[in-house]
């Protein structure tokens, strides 16, 4: 575990953003509010050996997902899009919107088989979760 906890602590060393000492010896999933920052994170275990999967949000720069390797080392998951392409084009413009949507349901399934069910107001509104559905 000291690679995932040395890895995680790195990438949040400007904020002293650490996973609590507890929570990595149990390996118990858990959450990080602090200095503008949502990180969701939880543990699990594959034919490379244990990981960290962790979610971290902040108004100021997009969203990550991330998944530590025992030995540190990291692999980008699927993030929540920003942006959605737009075109002058009304056919390319419906399928380019149907793409971004379609990316971000994907995203929002996967995080919420983690566990991972705290939103911003910004991955709300990506996830287009503000809409009233029928």
């Amino acid at each position: 575990m000291n690679g995932i906890a040395e890895t995680f602590a790195n990438r949040f060393a400007h904020w002293k953003i650490n996973i609590p000492e507890e929570n990595l010896k149990a390996r118990k999933s858990g959450y990080i509010k602090n200095s503008g920052w949502l990180i969701q994170y939880c543990f699990g275990k594959d034919k490379n050996g244990e990981y960290l999967d962790y979610y971290a949000a902040h108004r100021m720069t997009d969203d990550s997902h991330i998944r530590i390797h025992e030995d540190g080392k990291e692999e980008s998951l699927p993030a929540l899009s920003s942006y959605l392409l737009l075109s002058d084009d009304p056919v390319k413009a419906k399928r380019l919107k149907d793409e971004y949507e379609e990316h971000n349901r994907e995203v929002v399934k996967m995080l919420n088989d983690k566990g991972f069910d705290k939103f911003t107001i910004n991955m709300l509104l990506h996830a287009g979760m503000d809409k009233q559905t029928k």
